[in-house]
């Protein structure tokens, strides 16, 4: 039995159920607004009139942004894994067959909620989007980043430590330290490597210039700032 189920189509059922409830709105009053208005009263026709034109923009507007027609994803979490169904031929991966998270968070303003985007790699190459269309998706990405990281972070540092590069989307981490577009920031000038406000970071000393790459194209963005904790502490150098 999976752990728990996080299906997209919840929100196009709802969507439907939306529709169907407008457009029956719309069938009472359209014909109630006419008959109002040949019986001369007319203020309660208009009236009858205007809230159906504002349920039908609605109805127009919840099918313009459900997207009934696509197929949308449903995830089954396991203890050991996952299965991606919805979108096609439904497929089951062990956390073992997952190579790379790609993490994107967009905020709307300043308040506004930030809306989620997970895109799951597997081995093989195929993607699997997990995004705010599937409720909750937020406990769902971090879930796959944990199980994620935790398999890839100690294969990376096991190559590292025998004088190998790991390439993590534009860094490349290895025995001399991190380099991003052929510049390199030496392990004893770095201060810091961190990811927040969507961007992955990592902060030199000495007047050495930083490297900044967005996290939504650094996929393992959360391994590599792991990765590279182990590595420096490995050199007996800690970044914080």
């Amino acid at each position: 039995m999976p752990v728990r189920v996080f299906d997209a189509r919840i929100g196009r059922r709802r969507a439907v159920a939306w529709l169907v409830l407008l457009g029956l709105a719309v069938l009472v009053l359209a014909p109630a607004s006419v008959l109002y208005l040949r019986a001369g009263r007319f203020w309660i026709g208009v009236l009858a009139a205007s809230v159906g034109i504002a349920y039908l923009a609605v109805g127009v507007r919840i099918l313009v942004r459900a997207g009934l027609r696509e197929h949308r994803p449903v995830v089954y979490l396991f203890g050991g894994g996952l299965v991606y169904a919805g979108t096609g031929r439904a497929v089951a991966y062990r956390w073992d067959d997952l190579s790379a998270v790609t993490v994107a968070g967009v905020r709307s303003g300043q308040r506004g909620r930030t809306r989620w985007r997970f895109t799951v790699t597997a081995e093989g190459g195929r993607d699997l989007p997990m995004d705010d269309r599937l409720p909750d998706v937020r406990r769902l990405g971090d879930v796959v980043v944990a199980e994620v990281t935790a398999r890839v972070v100690p294969r990376l540092a096991a190559t590292v430590r025998s004088g190998g590069t790991a390439r993590l989307g534009a860094f490349e981490i290895g025995p001399d330290g991190i380099a991003k577009d052929d510049r390199l920031v030496p392990w004893p000038a770095i201060r810091d490597v961190s990811m927040a406000n969507g961007l992955v970071r990592v902060d030199a000393a000495g007047g050495v210039q930083e490297l900044i790459a967005l996290a939504a194209h650094t996929p393992n963005a959360v391994a590599l700032v792991e990765l590279c904790a182990r590595v420096a502490v490995a050199r007996d150098r800690p970044v914080r």
